[in-house]
């Protein structure tokens, strides 16, 4: 026993030795049942009584059961066992019979043991700085009795006979220590292997090289990102096409072994490939491609809708009474009670139609650095001690506002079922057709990208559904080490590596403005972990990478939750520098190389900016009117003058209750199709989300005049 167990230990170091170990599909019931019948009887007496042999030991069996399907695999993915050994005659034929039986079935799992179930197992004692652990134990002693000695009738009593068994000698980088359970630890490379097998099996070399092509062409979007996937998976599908059916399955258990590519099928590039390989057509197929990995698509429902959806969707809606509640318009003033209105403008008086009153007096334009120094209160005190006593509000709409453009909506019939998560049936749409405030942090959140940084830099052109601004303009930043970050380094999302960044990250870039339905188009750089943050200067600014009819930009820097805006109005050629931020000792500073905030006037919904405009009403956010109080509130200031120009969104899906959104998909679609249309009529004004740091200035008239900057 002693010689045939160093031979099995010698054998199993080379095995060790290939970094990589198996287990057969026998199980070790069967090889104990192989190795117990295959001795040939002289090689295995009966020791103590007929149902007894020499080589029928609990502590063997238990071994061979355990250990006996142990495998692995040579450089020609041949497999190799323990019993490939030469022994004497007593075990050469049970060598044969357990070496030919493994090498003659498929491997089923990967093997390891766990030092758990080391520490529970009755072997040799181990700790965690153990090199080797014992598998098994290598020998016992037995001293008979008298009714023993009797009863067997080959032992003497009080003999001591020592016993010898099967055992070999684990190496460490077998041993498990996480503390994971074996079965999920052996379970990752299953399945990994299965599938990397599918993929060898369904993809075909053909379709490998020509989405390697589709990718130098540029036919795909963001795939020269992946094309080092299909570099590695190239030569990998020839050498497997070329190899003997017999040995594919011990190949992919190696090649799939700790591998990062090997669930390939799974990914996105794989699942284009697996469309190809199957048949589908190619220009459907890359246009599958484009819109799945379109920032603009990000997280929004981009699976086709079936009929059987839309069917479902449908038989819900009328099935529980919403489809009236579907039928949206601008809210008017006539739409709003009483006691939702927190102020509305005293001194309305009726006018007779003039054809001079569309004709435009010139007002009086102001800048935003004039009211540096003006009082500031929180809107909560606005609200509750100084709204009460005004007869006259009017809000200074600066050129940052475009954000905060508000319209609010609700049903054509009155008495609709509420299709929102509050009792009523009005909702609101900010500017951009977004359900929240911040059109650049917002456009930058809806297409993927972080916006809860420690420091953020965003910038956005195109902005409207009729702009002709396909330009392609990049974001870039420089660290205080000098390592930049833009589209062309290693430091994006789509790349994965930030590992020698200062977790700066750029993680939208956008290319080709024209593809998206809407505009609003935006580039993203965020950091994320203060920590890893250098003390110094981070530099900011816009490249032109490509004209198209360039038109400027706009762009937000972020920090400590305030955020400071910039407006570029102008082509962009070249690069625009827009702030330095400075970090030091864990707070920020910002040092504007762009004016902060335009002062040339422009339109929005209507009114002209850097002017003061009257408010025709102020109230909260439908979801906090009555007795609700439901997600975030928003503070509402409608303008008199202050009309959308552009369809919007009847609704938000965030919005909708539970079990509408059952059926998502379909109403993201019906939101972006059964918009309400622009309406004379409308509540429009200026909106503010009572989360998001912000300000607006106001003109009081009431007891005495005033300005005052409300502070949210």
């Amino acid at each position: 026993m002693n010689k045939f167990t160093s031979l099995i230990q010698a054998q199993f170091d080379k095995m060790c030795a290939t970094g990589k170990l198996f287990r057969s599909s026998l199980t070790g019931q069967e090889i104990w049942d192989l190795y117990i019948n295959g001795f040939d009887p002289e090689n295995n007496p009966v020791f103590r009584d007929p149902l007894s042999t020499y080589h029928n030991c609990n502590l063997c069996k238990n071994f061979i059961r355990r250990y006996g399907n142990i495998v692995s695999v040579d450089e020609n993915y041949n497999i190799i066992t323990i019993f490939d050994v030469e022994p004497s005659e007593e075990y050469l034929n049970v060598s044969k019979i357990l070496s030919n039986s493994l090498k003659s079935v498929k491997i089923t799992d990967v093997f390891f043991e766990t030092f758990n179930e080391l520490n529970n197992l009755n072997y040799e004692s181990c700790t965690k700085k153990s090199n080797k652990f014992k598998l098994g134990v290598e020998k016992n002693t037995k001293r008979y009795t008298k009714e023993e000695s009797e009863k067997y009738g080959v032992v003497k009593p009080n003999e001591l006979k020592t016993f010898e068994h099967l055992f070999i000698h684990l190496p460490k980088e077998f041993v498990d220590f996480s503390g994971n359970s074996i079965e999920s630890i052996i379970a990752k490379y299953r399945d990994s292997k299965n599938v990397f097998q599918t993929a060898m099996e369904i993809i075909s070399l053909d379709t490998l090289n020509l989405v390697k092509d589709l990718i130098k062409q540029g036919s795909l979007l963001n795939g020269d990102t992946h094309l080092y996937k299909i570099e590695q998976f190239i030569p990998l599908k020839r050498e497997y096409d070329e190899l003997p059916k017999n040995l594919r399955d011990s190949w992919c258990w190696i090649k799939s072994y700790n591998f990062s590519l090997s669930r390939f099928k799974n990914e996105l590039i794989g699942t284009l490939c697996v469309d190809l390989s199957e048949g589908k057509e190619l220009n459907s197929a890359c246009q599958t491609w484009n819109r799945l990995v379109d920032p603009v698509n990000y997280m929004k429902a981009t699976a086709p809708i079936t009929k059987k959806q839309i069917e479902e969707a449908r038989k819900f809606v009328e099935e529980n009474g919403y489809t009236e509640s579907f039928d949206r318009r601008f809210a008017v003033i006539d739409d709003i009670k009483v006691s939702e209105i927190k102020h509305i403008n005293s001194d309305e008086k009726l006018k007779t139609i003039s054809i001079f009153d569309n004709v435009k007096s010139t007002s009086t334009r102001h800048k935003k650095s004039e009211f540096d120094g003006t009082e500031e209160v929180h809107i909560d005190k606005f609200m509750e001690d100084i709204l009460p006593t005004c007869t006259s509000v009017e809000v200074f709409l600066s050129n940052k506002c475009g954000g905060n453009m508000v319209s609010l909506t609700t049903v054509n019939n009155k008495i609709s079922k509420p299709i929102f998560k509050w009792d009523n049936n009005y909702s609101w749409t900010f500017n951009g057709n977004l359900a929240g405030k911040s059109m650049i942090k917002d456009a930058v959140s809806s297409k993927g990208g972080k916006i809860d940084g420690v420091l953020r830099f965003s910038i956005m052109w195109g902005e409207g559904e009729n702009s002709s601004d396909n330009s392609d303009l990049d974001a870039w930043a420089k660290e205080p080490d000098n390592t930049t970050i833009g589209f062309s380094t290693r430091f994006r999302k789509d790349r994965g590596d930030n590992k020698t960044s200062m977790s700066g990250q750029l993680d939208i870039d956008i290319t080709d403005p024209s593809r998206f339905k809407h505009k609003n188009i935006v580039e993203n750089i965020v950091w994320s972990d203060l920590k890893k943050m250098k003390n110094g200067i981070y530099k900011f600014w816009v490249n032109q990478y490509s004209p198209r009819n360039s038109q400027g930009f706009t762009a937000e820097i972020e920090f400590n939750g305030e955020i400071y805006s910039y407006e570029y109005n102008r082509p962009v050629v070249g690069d625009i520098v827009v702030a330095n931020v400075e970090l030091k000792n864990g707070v920020f500073s910002i040092k504007h190389i762009l004016p902060e905030t335009g002062v040339s006037s422009k339109e929005l919904y209507g009114l002209q900016t850097n002017e003061f405009h009257k408010v025709e009403l102020i109230c909260l956010s439908p979801n906090h009117w009555g007795d609700n109080n439901v997600g975030n509130k928003h503070y509402f200031f409608m303008l008199q003058g202050c009309k959308c120009p552009n369809n919007i969104r009847s609704f938000h899906n965030e919005n909708l209750i539970p079990d509408l959104l059952l059926h998502r998909k379909v109403l993201e679609v019906l939101g972006e199709t059964n918009m309400i249309k622009p309406s004379e009529k409308q509540l429009s004004g200026v909106g503010f989300n009572s989360t998001v740091r912000d300000e607006i200035i106001v003109k009081l008239q009431g007891s005495f005049k005033r300005i005052i900057k409300i502070k949210f």
